[in-house]
């Protein structure tokens, strides 16, 4: 027998012992990352635009310097698509749409949406999901061999977690610690506020956010919880203007 089927077997007795879910280590949740963020580019393409590109990674990596992940390979690229949205995957790999590049009104607002996104990858959301949405053998696989057929299998796990069903049980925990790294890294702690207020009360075309409506909570959920605890965070009460009724 062969000393990886051998490390198998053991693995799987111990996961049919103890309610422990096999863990991903880091170098191979950042693998799959990779992986993922090479479909994503494939998929839909990216905008290489100097510009825009400069002001995304200059808000990602201030994001990033004060996330509990600083170390991971943060990328911070832009994708081409009209929709407003922003994808992370496991190990640091962020995109925002150009829809989300042209939507937000200023780099607060910006820094919100990509300071969610950031939270996702440095609490490791994905690399959770996929740990629980995976195979058992697969994630055996994936750990103790690292094929390339597993990471690429995991990869696309990921990318399907992200773009069709988000991260339902952890969006409120990326509002509030995206908020509080916008306000750490010297952005206004209200930007992803007003940019959800402003989907919310001024939606204008539905097909461009049809995602969110998908695979977030409602709007007005995240609205008032964010309302509730951006004075909390900021020790200020929040202006009567950014009050949704």
């Amino acid at each position: 027998m062969k000393p990886i089927h051998l490390l198998a077997m053991i693995v799987l007795v111990a996961i049919a012992g103890c309610d422990n879910i096999l863990q991903l280590d880091r170098s191979t949740e950042i693998q799959i990352g990779q992986q993922g963020a090479v479909d994503l580019e494939k998929q839909n393409g990216v905008v290489n635009d100097p510009v825009q590109l400069a002001r995304l990674n200059t808000i990602g990596k201030r994001l990033a310097a004060v996330s509990e992940e600083p170390s991971f390979p943060w990328t911070f690229k832009i994708l081409n698509q009209k929709e407003v949205n922003a994808v992370a995957l496991p190990g640091g790999f962020v995109y925002a749409t150009k829809g989300l590049m042209d939507y937000a009104k200023d780099d607060n607002e910006l820094a919100g949406v990509i300071g969610h996104e950031v939270t996702h990858a440095a609490h490791h959301h994905g690399k959770a999901a996929i740990e629980k949405a995976m195979q058992e053998g697969l994630l055996v696989e994936l750990v103790t061999g690292k094929s390339a057929a597993s990471v690429q299998q995991a990869a696309k796990l990921a990318l399907d977690l992200e773009l069709r069903e988000g991260y339902r049980d952890k969006e409120y925990e990326a509002d509030n610690y995206g908020t509080s790294y916008a306000s750490k890294a010297g952005y206004e702690a209200t930007g992803l506020l007003k940019l959800l207020e402003y989907l919310y009360t001024r939606e204008g075309d539905p097909s461009r956010i049809t995602w969110l409506l998908q695979s977030h909570p409602p709007l007005s959920k995240r609205i008032g919880r964010l309302e509730e605890f951006i004075p909390q965070l900021t020790g200020k009460p929040l202006p009567k203007e950014l009050m949704v009724k």
